[in-house]
């Protein structure tokens, strides 16, 4: 699987952290992937924004938003599920 990959800028504003979401690459589309993987833990592109969900709630990050480090920290764990999750989905497909 090509490898994911988001960039984000770290900042710091009135002594608080936080990240600047920069740019996306290799990020599949949402029409591109299984329904199955879009029904919990998930990220994907769609018209240029980084969707992403924590399988209740469904958020969108366009390039130049900022994230307090404690969201950047959940759309990081989300990431690796939604990574692990889609690896998983895919090699039980492939069979």
């Amino acid at each position: 699987m090509t490898s994911k990959l988001l960039k984000f800028t770290r900042i710091l504003k009135n002594g608080n952290v936080f990240y600047r979401f920069e740019d996306f690459e290799n990020i599949d589309s949402r029409w591109e992937l299984p329904c199955e993987y879009l029904s919990g833990a998930h990220f994907a592109a769609w018209d240029g924004i980084l969707l992403y969900s924590d399988g209740k709630t469904l958020f969108s990050l366009a390039c130049g938003s900022e994230l307090s480090e404690s969201a950047y920290s959940e759309l990081m764990l989300i990431v690796d599920t939604g990574k692990e999750r889609l690896r998983e989905i895919r090699n039980r497909n492939s069979f």
